[in-house]
């Protein structure tokens, strides 16, 4: 079997084309993990494909029995809150598509709407576009817009807070609130 680190490599260069060539050569890899030590350490490839908005990849990494709802990775746990976190908007509603729990515990009671709302290193601001159809497409899924993290925190909280005003401003046209400790 082909090394899982060389996979996902090819998936972070967005080398898509190539990784599904690999992926097709050596099925078992759509349910491998890295061992990487560090923040990363437990992502699969379908967390990797799902933050660089690889689609057909992720559609075949499903297809090959990747976990959709997988939550081992040592940084945002699930493959829809890596997408949410890069505004991976198709991604995302692929996941959603294909069974991901747009409610799941993404990180001490964190889920992908508060990734979008922090908007990935870039605040959002990269891509406001992107990251605003990503929150579109978590609310039309049922995400819970007031959802408060272990330290209370909305999502709404969290968007004013990284100053991601695209995703505010769709928070705040579907009702949400900011705790207490935001406003």
């Amino acid at each position: 079997m082909q090394d899982v680190e060389a996979f996902i490599e090819l998936i972070r260069q967005n080398r898509h084309q190539e990784a599904l060539d690999m992926l097709n050569e050596f099925p078992a890899l759509a349910k491998t993990r890295t061992e990487r030590s560090g923040q990363l350490h437990g992502a699969t490839p379908l967390h990797w494909a799902a933050h660089r908005n690889a689609t057909e990849l992720c559609g075949r990494l499903l297809d090959l029995g990747a976990n959709v709802n997988d939550s081992v990775s040592d940084w945002w746990l699930t493959p829809l809150s890596w997408g949410a976190d890069a505004g991976s908007a198709e991604a995302v509603e692929l996941l959603l598509k294909r069974g991901a729990d747009v409610n799941q515990d993404a990180i001490v009671g964190t889920t992908a709407l508060h990734a979008v709302a922090m908007g990935g290193s870039t605040q959002g601001k990269g891509d406001p576009g992107a990251y605003e159809r990503t929150a579109e497409i978590l609310i039309a899924n049922g995400a819970d817009i007031n959802r408060r993290t272990n330290k209370q925190r909305t999502p709404l909280d969290e968007a004013i807070d990284n100053e991601n005003n695209a995703v505010a401003n769709v928070l705040r046209q579907h009702g949400a609130l900011a705790s207490k400790a935001s406003t």
